[in-house]
């Protein structure tokens, strides 16, 4: 009897022993089950600023200085890997560009051996949207990841003004020298296809860093980044290259002689929100997450 309970005991041992084995193991926890792949597609928002410059080329090549005038853009980037380190991306934009820039104009003939010196000022603000297509090249893995980029961009501007001003200079070049404020005069010119081109196409380039910020299942990206860009053809109007628009009079608006070439370029810092489009597989008492 000894033997047979013996027995049945021994039995009851090697039953028991792959359950206590079992159960040995710790719960597995819900994070542990929960298998990420990197998002091939991020849809992010765009917010910044930028600074506008009309880059003069030819005619009399006049002197112009700058001013250094900023203005918001906003948009939406979609944005596809293309490899691990590699991507293509449609970047929609919208911009609120203001420029300004001042030169002298000396010895101008007003009457038979009469000649005055004018100081000059123009400044534009507008509105443009934008389109480009940045390929991104992603130089180390991690958390923090710089980057470059180089793409084309094409720009329609919208509705906006240039707003003239003419000032004679008293006693230029001494001491004592003065504007004129009885001669100065004051215009403004709609922006339209009669003062502006009204599309372009250029080319953008830029450098940034991308910064991997983990939410429990699920993760952000945030890239900040500066770039520039130049537009290909000459931001002139025909009327304007032509003298046929109304402001190419002369000395009330812009001069024909020095009207050259001119090429209109800007520079962006922007922060993208970033967020991925994918699916996150987990355990099986865990619910679907994400998708692609």
């Amino acid at each position: 009897m000894k033997r047979h309970i013996l027995i049945i005991l021994f039995a009851m041992g090697l039953v028991s022993s792959p359950v206590r084995a079992q159960f040995a193991k710790p719960l597995s926890n819900s994070s542990s089950n929960l298998m990420t792949t990197e998002a091939k597609y991020n849809i992010g928002l765009i917010g910044g600023a930028s600074m506008t410059q009309w880059i003069h080329f030819g005619g009399t090549e006049t002197d112009f200085n700058y001013s250094f005038n900023y203005g918001p853009t906003a948009g939406l980037a979609l944005e596809r890997m293309l490899s691990r380190n590699v991507s293509v991306a449609l970047e929609g934009l919208f911009a609120m560009r203001n420029m300004q820039l001042n030169y002298d104009v000396l010895n101008f003939p007003v009457a038979l051996n009469q000649n005055k010196d004018y100081y000059r000022q123009y400044e534009v603000d507008y509105q443009e949207v934008d389109v480009q297509v940045p390929v991104t090249f992603y130089l180390s893995d991690g958390k923090v990841r710089p980057y470059v980029f180089l793409g084309p961009r094409f720009s329609l501007p919208l509705s906006g003004k240039m707003v003239w001003q003419k000032k004679e200079i008293l006693n230029y070049g001494t001491p004592e020298q003065q504007f004129s404020e009885t001669g100065a005069t004051i215009d403004t010119v709609a922006m339209n296809a009669h003062s502006l081109r009204d599309w372009n196409v250029g080319l953008v380039a830029g450098a940034g860093v991308l910064f991997k910020i983990n939410t429990g299942n699920y993760y952000l990206l945030l890239k900040l980044d500066a770039s520039a860009h130049a537009a290909v053809f000459n931001s002139f109007a025909k009327e304007e290259i032509n003298g046929e628009a109304s402001h190419v009079i002369g000395a009330a608006y812009i001069d024909p002689y020095l009207l050259g070439k001119r090429y209109n370029t800007d520079a962006t810092v922007k922060l993208t929100l970033m967020f991925p489009l994918k699916k996150q597989l987990k355990g099986a008492c865990m619910k679907w997450g994400e998708y692609d």
